[in-house]
């Protein structure tokens, strides 16, 4: 319904009347700037955004903070206002923002070389594919096929798994799982596909992370009986698995090693080749190097992007030559993949982990958000559960005062915003994620927070007014 589209400028940050509602992200996107009071050169760019970029291009959030600049895990709007970072980039930025040693290396590595080598060699291909291999330090690791994009990686990744069983054609993915907007990696995302080649299996979801079972219950059995179920009714057409680490999208679900570690079983037992999507969760973001690690897999291609540039767009599929080697010239390649920018990154976040303690870091202050989120958690009767692992966390938001779930969600967002603290837009329509860089020290992790709770208090005084008390 065209009506129902906004055909000015929504104005969002005054509260003090009750004229402000937070719209839903389709209104507020549906070709109209977002305004935010105080923002001036802010607003400017986002109108010229709107004006110049298509909607489609952008994720929905209610803020759409501009950056002028980043350092650490802090960030500054033209207006000189700093935000704690919260999201990482979308789980990008894992030494957070211009690490100094991470740019001191990476300009090393750069030099003279070109920025595209499509028909060339560059040798600092040769070490990032090297190195990665030997962190990775697992038997079946033998083979890098990059890719410039995390959906581009799965799809490499199919494709290579097609080649090894050119004969079966049946491809399984767990249920709910993001893996990409775009062809075969579309696909497979969430628990309906277009494709007639896909099966789904349930993805193990807990509500709260402290409901986590550590072993199998009877009614868990299920997972079994559904990959045999398929296996009789396909016999020898079941060419791949494909899953993730934890459902990031979905509202951040962490299952229990076990029921990883069974996929990756039935799997190794019936010859299926077993994809591990950890765009997401590589290179320290769960508490571990590699969440395959953690979890005790097993994997036959692992397909890595994000966290594994700190920000370059590089991804990179890692696994067994016999799989990955069957493909011909050409029919992987693309203009930007192992791109030496790329590469020159991979090496200098590599050098920058293993000088630096941030997998200590990152599994230390897990425990410390964790405790903080729970303490938000009985402080305000708006928030539900929270789920995660290392610095990738999930926090719930229910309906209050009137409002729904999505509404309230989004206004945490953006009251988040107003003090201090830079948040994505809800993940499954209300599910807010805290996931700062890996870095980020034990103050600031406090300091974060504070600023969280007194977004939150704002939003608390709802209940009593049916209006927002002003920020």
């Amino acid at each position: 319904m065209a009506s129902q589209f906004l055909t000015h400028t929504q104005k969002i940050g005054t509260f003090t009347t009750n004229q402000y509602r937070i719209q839903k992200g389709a209104e507020l996107m549906a070709g109209t700037p977002i305004y935010i009071e105080n923002d001036d050169r802010s607003n400017e760019i986002r109108k010229q955004i709107v004006d110049l970029i298509p909607k489609s291009h952008k994720t929905y959030t209610s803020t759409q903070l501009v950056v002028d600049r980043a350092e650490g895990v802090r960030l500054w709007n033209p207006e000189g206002r700093e935000f704690i970072d919260f999201s990482s980039g979308v789980l990008v930025a894992n030494l957070g923002h211009n690490h100094p040693y991470f740019e001191e290396q990476y300009a090393s590595y750069i030099g003279n070389l070109p920025r595209n080598a499509y028909n060339m060699l560059t040798e600092i291909e040769v070490t990032a594919a090297k190195r990665l291999i030997k962190n990775l330090n697992h038997k079946k690791m033998e083979r890098v096929l990059w890719s410039a994009c995390g959906s581009s990686g799965i799809i490499k990744a199919i494709w290579s798994a097609l080649h090894y069983h050119p004969d079966r054609h049946i491809i399984l993915s767990t249920k709910y799982g993001f893996h990409g907007k775009k062809g075969l990696a579309g696909d497979i995302t969430g628990e309906k596909s277009t494709n007639p080649n896909v099966r789904w299996i349930d993805f193990i979801m807990f509500a709260d992370q402290r409901d986590v079972r550590e072993h199998p219950s009877d009614q868990d059995l299920r997972i079994g009986q559904q990959l045999d179920a398929l296996k009789r009714e396909y016999p020898n057409q079941i060419s791949m698995l494909v899953t993730e680490p934890y459902l990031g999208a979905k509202g951040s679900f962490h299952p229990p090693s076990w029921y990883l570690r069974q996929l990756n079983d039935w799997c190794n037992e019936n010859n299926v080749v077993f994809i591990l999507d950890e765009v997401q969760s590589c290179h320290g973001r769960t508490g571990e190097m590699y969440a395959f690690q953690k979890h005790g897999l097993d994997p036959d291609l692992i397909v890595m992007g994000k966290g594994i540039g700190n920000g370059e767009p590089i991804c990179a599929v890692v696994g067994r030559a016999d799989i990955l080697d069957l493909m011909d010239y050409g029919e992987a390649s693309d203009t930007f993949s192992g791109n030496p920018r790329g590469c020159a990154a991979v090496v200098a976040a590599l050098d920058t982990f293993e000088k630096f303690p941030i997998v200590e870091n990152c599994h230390k202050m897990s425990e410390i958000v964790a405790d903080q989120l729970y303490k938000l958690i009985e402080e305000f009767e708006f928030l539900g559960q929270a789920r995660g692992e290392g610095l990738v966390w999930g926090l719930e938001i229910n309906a209050y005062a009137g409002k729904s779930a999505n509404e309230i969600a989004n206004e945490s967002v953006l009251q988040a915003y107003h003090h201090g603290i830079h948040l994505i837009g809800p993940l499954a329509g209300n599910v807010l994620r805290i996931s700062p860089p890996l870095i980020i020290s034990h103050a600031e992790v406090i300091e974060g927070f504070n600023r969280l709770y007194k977004a939150f208090d704002v939003i608390s005084s709802m209940k009593n007014n049916g209006n927002l008390k002003p920020y």
